[in-house]
């Protein structure tokens, strides 16, 4: 399987925090092939800056993403980002949605403004705690 996480999910599984069966089951599985956008990168940093997250990035990042796939922002996922005619005016959600899209790997996210948005594979989660 091949899926593409949102940086919630990321940043939870990566400290060992409670997920949704499904996701934890999933992302533990070795067949499944598990993408990051870089874009989550930088959500990561502007969430420790503001204090949503206490561990450095530094600290526990590289780590992290070893056994996960960044997907660079191409060209043609960029034009598609801007091109939604999306009320969502969120960068970093419309560069990850459109990477679902054009990489057309479903999306796993906890994102209530993405979850009803349409033109790209996804799957919603409940986000029941916030990411620490």
């Amino acid at each position: 399987m091949k899926l593409l996480s949102d940086t919630n999910l990321f940043v939870k599984f990566a400290h060992r925090q409670p997920l949704p069966e499904e996701v934890e089951k999933t992302f533990d599985d070795p067949e499944t092939l598990r993408y990051l956008s870089p874009m989550s990168v930088i959500e990561i940093y502007q969430l420790w800056q503001g204090g949503q997250l206490t561990d450095h990035p530094d600290d526990w990042l590289e780590p992290a993403l070893t056994s996960w796939i960044l997907l660079p922002v191409s060209v043609p996922i960029a034009r598609q980002s801007v091109l939604w005619d999306w009320s969502h005016k969120d960068p970093a959600d419309r560069l990850i949605a459109a990477t679902a899209k054009i990489e057309n790997i479903e999306l796993w996210h906890t994102d209530t403004i993405l979850k009803k948005l349409s033109g790209f594979p996804n799957r919603y989660f409940v986000n029941k705690l916030r990411a620490r």
